[in-house]
């Protein structure tokens, strides 16, 4: 057999380097397929921590309004909603193909990165979740059915309720602008991409002419 149709292997396993072509093509496509398989409790700590430190400023700010352990069940719970969301959206094929396409990594990891810089630099993201917050607040005051009534004065289990739709509204809110964040971050990595390619093309060019 040729030199060039032996593979090696050195992760998962080894390829038979006897072995027929379509054979080894097989068992190629069978490591790399496995290897790009989603891990689903790796994803899901993953968005729990980023989730846990991005709400912090808005749990904090929810713990001082409202005190009550069903206030803070209710946000608890609106945080595990967005941790369970991403981790599904994680471990589908569909986002598998979407971040391995150019700029696309690095543009998530710019965008959250960003995201938990903010909520660290607790003035920052205090700012932001607070004014998401007020509007969060006022949506669901305005489409409640007890919008006139303070959370003290209904029962335990509504109030809890409401703190938790507040949550995934607010939360909603901080994606859609985190999202246009991400669309203007991938903007302006292919423009700085395209400059890039430009600049060596014309480089090779010089170097051409020069030789």
């Amino acid at each position: 057999m040729k030199e060039d149709e032996v593979v090696n292997v050195s992760s998962e396993g080894s390829v038979n380097p006897y072995a027929a072509p379509a054979a080894i093509e097989h068992e190629l496509a069978a490591l790399v397929e496995k290897e790009h398989q989603p891990r689903p409790l790796r994803a899901l700590g993953r968005w729990t921590l980023i989730c846990c430190i991005s709400a912090a400023p808005s749990f904090f700010w929810g713990c001082a309004l409202h005190r009550h352990f069903e206030h803070i069940v209710g946000m608890i719970c609106g945080i595990l909603v967005f941790v369970l969301a991403y981790t599904v959206v994680e471990c589908t094929h569909y986002y598998q193909q979407i971040i391995t396409r150019p700029h696309m990594h690095r543009t998530v990891l710019f965008g959250y990165g960003t995201r938990i810089m903010f909520s660290v630099i607790f003035p920052a993201g205090l700012a932001i979740d607070m004014m998401t917050g007020i509007i969060s607040v006022a949506i669901i005051q305005n489409v409640s059915p007890a919008n006139s009534v303070e959370l003290s004065e209904v029962s335990a289990t509504a109030s809890a309720f409401a703190v938790f739709l507040t949550t995934v509204v607010q939360g909603i809110l901080l994606n859609i602008m985190l999202f246009g964040y991400m669309v203007c971050v991938y903007g302006v990595l292919r423009v700085m991409a395209r400059v890039r390619d430009r600049f060596r093309d014309r480089r090779r060019e010089l170097a051409a002419d020069m030789g």
